[in-house]
């Protein structure tokens, strides 16, 4: 902590022992001086004289005996204990070594009793105590000012009032004449020390006098009010203020629908506004990092669900695979051919499924990286969607007993699509729909002309989609509660991405038990 230098060193900052030493000293000081002023001059002189002895002594040890910091009630006997203190040296110190010393003229002189003088001296003590009250007052307001601002302005509207009544009483000091009486004594007065007290004591030292009674009570009158006045002023402003530190405090603390009441249309009003509108910010920011969190945790877990969804995936058809291969290397000769051609067929369905799996799965890469390479041109209907039915009808029906059907009708318009993705699409919803219907079942593939648009619709009659899951389909690693263990969830997400990639959309409809339908609406080729 830095020491404080200069003048603020010198208030306030020594030992009770050092400070009643230097008041004896300043007390001898003033008495040597008095001492030799002795029939040089007036009763007067030699009065002002005791009290300028009285206050000087006094104000010294205000000024240079440090503040205890301890509790107010024990500051308060504390300073009891310094005011007697002081009043003792005065009477038993000072005095009794002006009478050793014979520098006792200062209250021989006065011509007052024995009692008067001892009492004079004694007040002392209580001037003290009265002062160091003013003292600690003072500072208590210094630092009320500092920490609220309805004290600080408060505070500049007082010392507006002090400097008004300051300069008065100066101006009361300049215009005041000086006594006759006094300046004919000062000019017959040969010794310059006595002229010069005899002008201090006579002119200067009551004229301060006179100006710190007269400021003292104009404070007294004109500070309650004004104080009174000043204090209601800036409770206008610090009000708004306060309301505002509320609101930022219930902010900080993560209350962020906080707001302050926005009143008048002043600066601090602009603060109010400007607050608000930060915090309505700061409001919609943090929800929208709230709602990326979301969507990072979400994508993130349906990694690790993907991971472990293909490995699952990826795992059965190649088990599958490999038993079968191995049963026909072991048995091919001794196993009729029917079983081996069902065999082969296991194996060529196991292989439709892994191709799929990759293929969805370079679809969802080249998407995620913005490099899906679409090659759109006008297309005709009737070749591809026959070849896709024609390809994968056999199949549906060797592995699941499930008959693929396609109804079109003679004409339709080509289409402005990729040719392949739209096989790849065609595929995965064939395959999810063989992979939800039951043996016996029927996946049929049907176009029209509708609204502007080709409407091709794959429709099973398998088990449907429950009501909770219908809205969910379309996302990517979704699986809905019919989906099964052997669903990856990439199917209908890459249906719906690829769609819209080629200006297309996406529609479906489904009844629990009766069986789902699938529409891709596609733009006609102009």
């Amino acid at each position: 902590m830095k020491k404080p230098s200069g003048f603020s060193s010198f208030l306030l900052s020594v030992h009770p022992a050092q400070g009643l030493v230097e008041t004896f000293l300043i007390g001898l000081l003033i008495l040597s001086i008095t001492s030799r002023m002795e029939g040089l001059v007036s009763l007067f002189v030699m009065q002002t004289a005791m009290f300028f002895l009285c206050g000087s002594c006094g104000m010294w040890a205000v000024l240079r005996i440090r503040l205890p910091q301890k509790t107010w009630f024990r500051q308060m006997l504390w300073e009891a204990g310094m005011s007697l203190a002081v009043s003792l040296l005065m009477i038993f110190g000072i005095r009794q070594a002006g009478i050793l010393l014979h520098w006792d003229a200062i209250w021989r002189l006065t011509k007052w009793d024995e009692w008067q003088v001892v009492l004079l001296l004694a007040f002392t003590g209580v001037g003290y105590f009265c002062i160091r009250l003013c003292v600690r007052l003072f500072i208590r307001w210094n630092r009320m000012r500092k920490q609220h601002m309805l004290w600080s302005i408060t505070n500049d509207h007082l010392m507006v009032a002090f400097f008004f009544a300051t300069f008065f009483g100066l101006l009361f000091y300049l215009i005041v004449p000086y006594s006759s009486t006094a300046v004919k004594t000062w000019e017959q007065t040969r010794d310059p020390m006595a002229s010069m007290m005899t002008g201090l004591m006579t002119t200067v030292f009551p004229a301060l006098t006179l100006i710190v009674l007269g400021l003292a009570i104009t404070l007294c009158v004109i500070l309650p009010p004004s104080a009174v006045f000043s204090y209601f002023i800036a409770r206008r402003i610090t009000r708004r203020l306060e309301s505002l530190t509320k609101t930022t405090a219930a902010l900080r603390a993560g209350d962020y629908s906080a707001r302050v009441a926005v009143e008048g249309e002043d600066e601090i009003a602009h603060l109010q506004s400007d607050f608000n509108a930060m915090a309505d910010k700061l409001s919609t920011t943090l929800s929208d990092l709230e709602n990326e969190r979301n969507v990072v945790a979400q994508i993130l877990q349906s990694r690790r669900d993907l991971v472990a969804n293909v490995s699952h995936e990826l795992r059965t058809p190649v088990a599958t695979l490999r038993a079968a291969i191995e049963t026909l290397q072991q048995r091919w000769d001794d196993t009729p051919p029917d079983d081996n051609r069902r065999k082969v067929a296991l194996m060529e369905s196991e292989i439709q499924q892994l191709s799929g799996l990759i293929d969805d799965l370079f679809t969802l890469a080249q998407a995620d990286v913005k490099h899906l390479s679409l090659e759109c041109s006008p297309t005709d209907l009737h070749p591809l969607i026959s070849q896709v039915v024609d390809t994968f009808s056999p199949l549906a029906w060797q592995t699941g007993r499930v008959e693929v059907t396609c109804q079109l009708p003679k004409e339709l318009p080509p289409v402005l699509v990729d040719p392949r993705r739209l096989q790849q699409i065609l595929m995965n919803l064939l395959r999810n729909g063989v992979r939800h219907t039951p043996p016996g079942g029927i996946v049929a593939v049907l176009a029209e002309v509708q609204n502007g648009t080709v409407q091709i619709s794959v429709s099973d009659t398998g088990e449907g989609i429950d009501p909770d899951d219908l809205e969910r389909i379309w996302e990517r690693f979704y699986r809905g509660r019919n989906s099964g263990e052997d669903s990856a969830g990439l199917g209908l997400s890459l249906v719906k991405e690829l769609v819209e990639a080629m200006q297309g959309s996406v529609s479906v409809e489904s009844q629990p038990g009766k069986g789902s339908c699938f529409h891709l609406y596609l733009p006609i080729a102009g």
